[in-house]
């Protein structure tokens, strides 16, 4: 039997949450899998919110996120596509990202890059973080729809239910519903209205006597 360490324990966990739903992940079905006394686990993972955090870090991890200067929208688009294929790759595990913020220096790096290029694209600070803030939100929303159609078809709304004469423009669209589209559809969504809020920057003011640069 391998070693018992705290990143064998972490890649059971991911393995569980993809096989069988994050719900599934218990310390107790941890250690049945690993064949090992649930005390066994506690020298590298305490509690299920240890191995939480550890399971965002692995996915994080497995993003190859930017950790080095780049410009705004190169850092946007990077991490929505990666958030995708971790969502597709990891449809249990990815909820983990639902649950507990990244913790720790190797998750965060990249957080700190794209805060350091919308500041130096002319964000204010507030705004840098409102940028990033936005992007995560939307590639995590996107994601989880990415994990779940990741199992099987997406349930969808019975649209020939509805009564065609009160619901004429959703009948209309009925037959465009192509997820691929809209994820794009978002992403360019995001992007334009970065570049809209970029574009609309006004400079803080400068205390009184002191000339803007």
């Amino acid at each position: 039997m391998a070693a018992l360490t705290r990143e064998l324990i972490l890649q059971t966990a991911v393995a569980m949450a993809d096989r069988d739903g994050f719900e599934s992940v218990t310390l107790r079905r941890i250690a049945a899998g690993l064949e090992v006394h649930v005390t066994s686990l506690y020298n590298h993972v305490a509690t299920r919110e240890a191995v939480t955090d550890g399971i965002v870090d692995l996915l994080i991890d497995e993003a190859k996120l930017p950790v080095t200067a780049v410009g705004w929208e190169e850092w946007v688009r990077h991490f929505y596509a990666a958030m995708s294929t971790v969502a597709v790759a990891h449809p249990g595990a990815f909820t983990a990202l639902q649950r507990r913020p990244v913790q720790g220096p190797r998750a965060a790096a990249s957080f700190e890059v794209a805060l350091e290029a919308f500041s130096s694209a002319g964000l204010r600070p507030a705004d840098t973080y409102n940028a990033v803030k936005a992007t995560a939100l939307t590639a995590l929303a996107v994601g989880v729809e990415r994990s779940v159609a990741a199992r099987g078809p997406l349930v969808e709304t019975a649209i020939n239910e509805l009564p065609a004469a009160s619901f004429p423009q959703i009948r209309a669209v009925q037959a465009l519903g192509d997820p691929e589209a809209v994820w794009s559809f978002t992403l360019e969504t995001l992007v334009a209205g970065l570049r809209c809020q970029l574009a609309n920057q006004v400079p803080e003011a400068s205390p009184i006597g002191v000339s803007a640069p």
